[in-house]
């Protein structure tokens, strides 16, 4: 399906492309234009990764679950927002996390074939695209050496920041007290008093087996 250029203008994938480059690719390339109604789902964790997916418009909610099935983080994300670019080659192509419209939201869709041609065609698509691969395995490859805190309160923003695909916004983490003292190695009773210590500065919220984050980035 042709779209309008203005719709691919802005998206990191084509970032710094001519009028005429960006042109050529709106009328050239086979594109899909979805809308997703609120609640719907875009991609599911587990199914196979064929297609490069942006969110144009909207917000949408992601949920990541631990392999142990113990606890699961969700996010809200903001457009644009490129969804698992790394998961389209490799070893293992399917996604990692699940992401449904937050609000009524409008996703990009590329085919894999359709990248390739870019890729191949457009110097500046190429680089883009490794661009966004090399952020991700950088970031990956950084935040096992980052130094662990030893105030108990930054071990449990770290444990957060650790796992979240966005480092700021919404994030609501649901785990148990038990759970989060294991993967912190304390206790029950100091990592509640610590968690309390956050909510009392109004930093979290806390629900039973729930700790919600209005903002990531002001922990």
């Amino acid at each position: 399906m042709a779209i309008k250029k203005d719709i691919i203008t802005h998206l990191p994938l084509f970032i710094g492309l001519t009028d005429k480059e960006l042109s050529e690719i709106a009328d050239n390339t086979v594109f899909a234009l979805h809308h997703h109604k609120k609640g719907s789902v875009i991609a599911q964790a587990d199914s196979p990764c064929k297609e490069l997916i942006i969110l144009t418009n909207g917000d949408i909610e992601t949920e990541t679950v631990a392999d142990d099935k113990s606890y699961r983080l969700t996010e809200t994300l903001h457009a644009v927002h490129c969804i698992e670019p790394e998961k389209l080659f490799g070893m293992e192509q399917r996604f990692r996390t699940s992401y449904s419209a937050a609000t009524a939201c409008e996703a990009l869709v590329i085919s894999k074939e359709s990248l390739h041609e870019l890729i191949d065609q457009y110097l500046i698509v190429r680089l883009n695209y490794i661009n966004m691969l090399c952020r991700k395995a950088q970031q990956t490859e950084h935040n096992p050496w980052k130094a662990c805190p030893a105030d108990l309160k930054q071990r449990v923003v770290k444990f957060v920041k650790d796992r979240v695909l966005y480092p700021a916004g919404s994030k609501k983490l649901y785990i148990t007290m038990n759970r989060l003292s294991m993967e912190l190695g304390c206790s029950r009773l100091e990592v509640s008093i610590a968690l309390n210590q956050l909510a009392h500065q109004e930093r979290i919220i806390l629900k039973r087996g729930i700790i919600e984050i209005p903002a990531l980035q002001l922990l």
